[in-house]
């Protein structure tokens, strides 16, 4: 090529012109995305974090890992959440470890039931609803007898288990009490039983004091000192030292003032003590005992035990309390703290040449009925 057809220098310099940058768009700068770090490069990395040892004084964490963590309140509703559970967790526990024994005592409670005359149950009144929050009111008859003959009530005791003052009371009516039995006529109070069983009992005991009676035990003596024996025995202050006779042999027994430790044997023997004093003391003795026995049933230690404790008693027990109301008698001692206990006390004297012990005058009578039934 010549060297006038090549072209000729421009004067000036050309430049490639880049591409246009787009614009950003208006949703751009609406949308949630961050701008990009100006410290990243175009493929979005950014630099490299400095090697060695923290930069921060001592090698401390840096401020932003010691900024205090966010904890979580206490809200007053908390408390009564977490008492709750536990007490749901602990009932379902001491319910299944307890269940089988609960079981054998039902079945002890249903035999008792059925070992109740029909017709004592119709000389019930019927209870003012819940007996854990309205109480209720029981007849406990302690019953002895000779071979071949019916029982006589040895022991006539009521309890009132009373919910709003958390009291549980007791009176006591002495045997030898001079009364008139329906459909024999005066006699002492505990021949009703002798004549009539727990029926005539009952009539008699709601006729002497005028008020309804809800439920019956009948205990007989047999089945006491196993009681006392599957409680591990009693303690019980005596109050002054009394004595006894025991055994084929008649030999004394001596319960002197102080603390004893009683188990099923020796326990019989101090409640049906006669003799040394009279039937008053005689009833306030076995008050204090009967006190003392429940006392040691509710124990912690006794708690887990109570159905099989209950079942061995129960087998010598004739009563119409279902499981679930005796359950309920339970809680009620349990939560008990104090309670009345009185008898009804009156004149001893003769009738024929027979010793009677007669009821005091009807307004020393209803007085220890009103303490009996609101203290």
């Amino acid at each position: 090529m010549a060297e006038h057809d090549r072209p000729q220098d421009k004067p000036y310099r050309v430049y490639r012109a880049r591409a246009p940058r787009r614009a950003r768009r208006d949703d751009d700068l609406l949308s949630d995305s961050p701008l990009r770090d100006p410290r990243r490069d175009a493929n979005g990395r950014g630099p490299r974090p400095p090697r060695g040892p923290s930069p921060t004084p001592g090698g401390a964490r840096p401020a932003r890992d010691l900024a205090p963590r966010r904890r979580r309140r206490l809200r007053w509703w908390h408390v009564p959440l977490v008492l709750f559970a536990t007490v749901v967790v602990a009932g379902v526990v001491a319910l299944a470890v307890s269940w089988p024994g609960l079981t054998r005592f039902d079945r002890a409670v249903d035999k008792a039931n059925r070992r109740l005359p029909r017709e004592a149950y119709a000389q019930l009144a019927p209870d003012q609803g819940w007996i854990w929050r309205n109480g209720t009111t029981v007849l406990l008859l302690g019953t002895d007898s000779k071979a071949g003959e019916p029982a006589r009530s040895d022991t006539i005791m009521l309890m009132r288990f009373n919910p709003r003052t958390h009291h549980v009371n007791q009176l006591s009516i002495p045997r030898d009490t001079r009364v008139e039995i329906p459909g024999r006529g005066p006699d002492k109070i505990n021949e009703a039983m002798f004549w009539g069983g727990p029926a005539l009992a009952l009539r008699t005991v709601q006729d002497y004091l005028g008020i309804p009676v809800n439920h019956v035990m009948v205990v007989d003596f047999k089945g006491f000192p196993r009681l006392v024996n599957a409680v591990g025995g009693v303690d019980m202050y005596v109050p002054k030292t009394v004595s006894t006779v025991a055994g084929s042999n008649r030999r004394t027994v001596v319960f002197k003032r102080g603390w004893h430790h009683f188990d099923g044997k020796y326990a019989m023997l101090y409640v049906r003590i006669r003799y040394v004093d009279d039937d008053f003391h005689r009833a306030a003795r076995q008050q204090a005992f009967v006190a003392a026995l429940q006392k040691k049933l509710v124990q912690p230690s006794n708690l887990p035990r109570l159905p099989e404790i209950g079942r061995r008693f129960m087998s010598g027990v004739a009563t119409d309390l279902t499981t679930w109301e005796i359950l309920q008698l339970a809680w009620l001692k349990w939560r008990a703290d104090g309670g009345a206990r009185l008898v009804m006390k009156g004149e001893t004297g003769y009738v024929g040449g027979v010793s009677y012990v007669f009821p005091p005058d009807d307004r020393t009578r209803a007085r220890l009925v009103r303490r009996f039934l609101e203290y």
